[in-house]
C-alpha cells in the first residue's frame, strides 16, 4: 500500500473516532434523558440486541457452510474413469465366429 492511502485511511478512521461519540446519541433528548438510568441501560441494551441478532444469524449461516466446505475437501473424492479409454481396453477381439444372441 501507498503511504498516501495509509495517510488517508488513518486520517478517515480519526474523523470516524472523534464522530462516533456525537453520531450515538442520536437525539439531544435521548442523550439527556437516559444517560444513568436503569431505563437507559436497558433501552441501550435492547438495541445492542436488535442490531447484532441479523449478524449472529448471517455468521452462524456463513460458517457452518465454510465448514461444510471445509470438510468436504478433506473426504476422498472418486477417481474420475476415462470411459473411451475403458472401452478399447474391454472391447472384445471381433474375430469371424457368431456370438449367438443380440450382441453383435
Amino acid at each position: 500500500m501507498s503511504p498516501m492511502r495509509i495517510a488517508v485511511g488513518l486520517s478517515g478512521a480519526l474523523l470516524a473516532a472523534g464522530a462516533s461519540r456525537a453520531l450515538a446519541q442520536s437525539c439531544a433528548m435521548c442523550g439527556t434523558a437516559l444517560a444513568d438510568d436503569p431505563l437507559g441501560r436497558a433501552f441501550s441494551w435492547s438495541i445492542l440486541f436488535l442490531m447484532a441478532a441479523p449478524y449472529t444469524i448471517f455468521g452462524t449461516i456463513a460458517g457452518w457452510i465454510f465448514f461444510t466446505y471445509r470438510r468436504a475437501l478433506g473426504r476422498r473424492r472418486a477417481a474420475v474413469i476415462d470411459l473411451a479409454e475403458t472401452g478399447r481396453r474391454t472391447r472384445r477381439p471381433t474375430g469371424g465366429e457368431e456370438t449367438g444372441g443380440d450382441i453383435p
